[in-house]
């Protein structure tokens, strides 16, 4: 088994701290990009130091545990419209049942 030489080995651990807090980093000709797993292009951040990019993810990581949660449910299952939409199919549902003879 052929061993990988010291830098590759730290950047792969690297790496994988990062992930685990739902951030990515790549080596991209002449850089590092650090960005969310999944982030827009204006999230990501661009340096040529490594020690830099590895304390920036880890603020990252750090900075979005602290925004707040949405209040109240989110998503289209619990909105009112989705409500609707669904209390709607149900009523067509019985139409179509009660007059199909």
């Amino acid at each position: 088994m052929t061993r990988l030489p010291e830098p590759c080995l730290t950047f792969i651990a690297a790496q994988e701290e990062l992930r685990r807090l739902g951030l990515t980093v790549a080596i991209v000709p002449g850089e590092y990009r650090v960005n969310f797993i999944g982030g827009v292009e204006t999230t990501a951040y661009y340096t040529d130091d490594f020690d830099d990019a590895l304390a920036t993810g880890r603020a990252m990581a750090k900075a979005a545990l602290n925004v707040l949660p949405p209040l109240g449910p989110t998503g289209r299952k619990s909105s009112r419209r989705a409500k609707m939409y669904r209390h709607n199919a149900k009523v067509a549902a019985r139409r179509r049942s009660s007059t199909g003879g």
